[in-house]
């Protein structure tokens, strides 16, 4: 990898941690297309997994960071919807492997499309909503977390892109929860798929020669973001609440959508 490429790595780490603490979205969105860019001619199944692994990393340290500002979630919510998470990355993990990338792709901008158009149309959350998970609301976020863990086993985005927009659907989700409560699944949903993916051999691409890999996983990007990632930690926890979650929910809406046709360009017009 050149200078360049390590620069760019280390920039994306930043913004990835970033857009991670203020809404919740793991950072694999960004992840995805940054590394479709910078390595054109690798396989997405190297990128998808290289970006979940990412993804994994950089939840499990705003979780332990969110601990220090005392949010409390509903930790039997938590352990069902990560269980509907796990068994969505799984199918969209094997699945990656069927699928032409053209596919994957479009799955992809597809997906980021949607999202963007029901976030930003999204009707106003209570921020003080006190309502309690019920059974219904339980099954409902199993099957939501199921779909955003396939969508994320096939394409890497890691699922809290697709997840904060539909969590924030949830009754019993206050806003300033739905960070936590998708970085704790990001965090469970990944291991599935990580360890699909370092048991799978492929040979190495010539554009990564020199670096660590593992089965799928470019452990050497990995490595490069995610440090940068944990530099960025502390100052992205204090971005948290600064922002009015009609303004965060605009913001993700929009992010979301340039994301995707930025994919779609670079796919079809390059």
């Amino acid at each position: 990898m050149t200078i360049t490429m390590i620069a760019v790595l280390i920039l994306s780490g930043i913004m990835t941690n970033i857009v991670s603490a203020l809404f919740g979205i793991g950072g694999g969105v960004l992840m995805v297309p940054i590394l479709r860019t910078l390595f054109p001619n690798i396989p997405m199944q190297i990128i998808a997994a290289t970006s979940l692994t990412i993804v994994m990393s950089t939840s499990l340290i705003n979780l332990i960071l969110f601990r220090h500002q005392h949010i409390n979630i509903n930790i039997k919510s938590m352990l069902l919807w990560s269980i509907g998470m796990i068994i969505g990355v799984q199918l969209g993990f094997e699945l990656s492997f069927i699928l032409a990338e053209t596919g994957i792709v479009s799955i992809f901008v597809v997906t980021l499309i949607l999202l963007a158009i029901k976030t930003f149309f999204s009707k106003k959350r209570n921020q003080e909503n006190t309502q309690k998970a019920d059974k219904k609301e339980y099954i409902t976020g199993m099957l939501v977390c199921a779909f955003g863990g396939f969508i994320a086993g096939i394409t890497g985005i890691g699922g809290g892109s697709i997840m904060a927009p539909l969590v924030n659907q949830l009754k019993s989700v206050q806003t300033k929860q739905i960070a936590v409560y998708t970085n704790y699944m990001m965090f469970i949903g990944g291991f599935g798929s990580l360890i699909g993916y370092i048991s799978r051999h492929i040979d190495l691409p010539k554009a990564l020669s020199g670096s660590w890999q593992i089965g799928y996983v470019n452990f050497t990007i990995v490595a490069i973001v995610v440090s940068a990632s944990f530099a960025m930690s502390f100052f992205s926890m204090k971005l948290r609440g600064k922002l009015s979650p009609q303004v965060t929910t605009r913001l993700l809406a929009w992010i979301l959508l340039m994301i995707a046709c930025y994919m779609a360009i670079l796919q079809w017009y390059n």
